[in-house]
């Protein structure tokens, strides 16, 4: 029976919220929306669907610390922080939480919400931990890649070329730009 990518959660609540500055009193109903996300897109992108596949059996079975899946473990330990980072970036970008009070400011014992510029500065802030431990993901696997059946060529190759490339970035970085790309002609009509 195949499993379904979103049934096992591959770093938990508890991690997030005690690895971060997340407030302790922050909703679970923010928090997993974002790991399953997290996981089912940007690490995806990072791991390729079987190996993150492969991750989530092990955790549903519960047989992470068999000694035949001790790589497997060591990639669980090593995807925890770029994990609970990314959930931090999502959680802002779509609830502008990071407390239950929203992103919030606290300079003596009052607590106001974070305007957008704040916002924005937390968002770039969190999302550069992201990426940094994307980068670091990316090199261990680089190093490891023999141990994990599921990284093919394909997978390889694709890693190797997006291993210089794990910032997050809003500009568009790469190709061609105004220049004619081989390819069909698109006719419009009326014209």
């Amino acid at each position: 029976m195949e499993m379904a990518d979103t049934e096992a959660y591959l770093t938990s609540e508890k991690f997030v919220k005690s690895m971060t500055n997340v407030d302790d009193n922050l909703a679970g109903k923010f928090i997993k929306p974002s790991i399953r996300e997290a996981q089912d897109i940007n690490l995806r992108e990072i791991l390729g669907a079987a190996l993150k596949r492969k991750l989530q059996q092990i955790v549903a079975d519960g047989t992470e610390d068999e000694p035949e899946n001790s790589y497997y473990k060591a990639l669980l330990d090593e995807i925890q922080y770029y994990l609970a980072y990314t959930v931090i970036v999502d959680i802002m970008h779509k609830q502008s939480k990071i407390a239950n009070a929203g992103v919030v400011k606290t300079p003596d014992e009052r607590v106001t919400v974070a305007g957008e510029t704040e916002l924005a500065s937390n968002i770039a802030y969190y999302q550069s931990k992201a990426d940094s431990y994307a980068y670091l993901l990316q090199a261990w696997l680089l190093k490891h890649c023999a141990e994990f059946p599921e990284l093919g060529p394909d997978e390889y190759c694709r890693l190797k070329a997006n291993y210089y490339s794990a910032a997050t970035c809003g500009v568009w970085l790469g190709g061609p730009r105004g220049k004619k790309v081989p390819g069909p002609v698109v006719r419009r009509e009326g014209r």
